[in-house]
């Protein structure tokens, strides 16, 4: 089954089975992205977190969509994007709004609730820091910008078939 189908095509019951359990893998992926993965590769990183119980394709999608709920979290200031393009090849892109996939809905979901929740503050910027977004904006602000200065492009989140 394609994986993309999966994620954005569910019945009630699959949806609620998913989500209890993507749930859980978040909370798990957290603690474990903030710590032990933070300097890993996303390849590596998958690994660990596939090693910690997690299935492969949950782990990829919160490896790709967990740092970027913290960035935007972190800094609220930035006007974000609310789509993002899962990109195949040159022909083949798709944009979606993130409030249209249900996993990154979860993951947005209990980021607010671990940063209202006496987080470690050390946790929020190694999750943070993974995404490509929080690397271009803290450049930028090291270098004299200004967060009223940024302007951030579209997401794009290379995909294979």
């Amino acid at each position: 089954m394609n994986f993309i189908k999966k994620i954005f095509k569910t019945s009630p019951e699959q949806s609620l089975t998913m989500d209890k359990e993507f749930d859980s893998y978040v909370k798990k992926s957290i603690t474990l992205i903030g710590t032990e993965g933070k300097g890993l590769e996303n390849d590596k990183l998958v690994e660990l977190l596939v090693n910690s119980g997690i299935p492969e394709l949950e782990a990829i999608e919160i490896m790709l969509f967990l740092p970027v709920a913290f960035c935007r979290k972190l800094l609220p200031q930035i006007n974000w994007h609310p789509d993002y393009v899962d990109f195949y090849a040159e022909d083949k892109q798709i944009k979606r709004l993130y409030n249209d996939n249900p996993r990154y809905i979860i993951i947005q979901s209990l980021t607010e609730k671990y940063c209202n929740e006496r987080p470690d503050k050390n946790i929020i910027m190694n999750v943070a820091g993974r995404s490509a977004e929080f690397k271009s904006i803290n450049r930028l602000l090291l270098n004299g910008g200004q967060v009223k200065d940024i302007d951030v492009s579209q997401t794009f989140v290379i995909r294979y078939d």
